[in-house]
């Protein structure tokens, strides 16, 4: 049996809100994750949905509000990426009890985003790998892989990502700004 408010985050998410809406940005859309599910991201900061990894479907809405929904949250803010080491622990955790073995290619790549967010190559080459098992039949597994192999171009290039940098804090290099004023270089 599902938790209820995993169970909210999950029907909205997968049900209520069309694929397309998560990789877009929209203000309006943002301000609604942020009045339906920011009191559950700061229960998941403070570690009280930590049980939510004990279940394949709550593992995906716990990853949901560390991941994704911190980036609606605190679109253009540093905060949106502070949970991003906690997260890809989980989905360490989560590979390792078989969860992929369990959900649907939908909840799967979701459930894989932190390691293509992720700073750290080896992250980006593990998740390709499971792209490339568990999602070679997804409707959109083109789409995905071209996605994620862009992601991956800025990591090998640079060891980050440059559109963060100034939320960051972090200097650009001249290179890093010529990059980003090409297409497919800010996420």
């Amino acid at each position: 049996m599902i938790n209820e408010r995993a169970k909210a985050i999950i029907d909205f998410c997968f049900i209520k809100t069309e694929r397309e809406q998560w990789f877009k940005k929209d203000h309006s859309f943002d301000k609604k994750l942020d009045k339906l599910f920011k009191r559950d991201y700061k229960k998941a900061i403070n570690n009280e949905y930590d049980d939510w990894q004990d279940n394949a479907e709550e593992c995906v809405a716990l990853v949901l509000l560390l991941d994704q929904l911190s980036r609606n949250f605190y679109r253009n803010d540093e905060k949106a990426y502070k949970q991003d080491y906690k997260c890809r622990l989980i989905v360490n955790e989560a590979i390792d009890r078989g969860y992929l073995e369990e959900l649907d290619k939908n909840k799967i790549h979701f459930l894989l985003l932190p390691l293509i967010h992720s700073e750290d190559l080896s992250d980006h080459i593990f998740g390709h790998k499971l792209v490339d098992t568990y999602l070679k039949d997804h409707i959109e597994y083109n789409k995905i892989k071209k996605a994620w192999d862009d992601h991956t171009i800025a990591i090998k290039k640079f060891g980050r990502y440059p559109h963060r940098n100034k939320v960051l804090g972090r200097k650009s290099t001249e290179e890093e700004n010529n990059f980003l004023k090409q297409p497919n270089s800010s996420w």
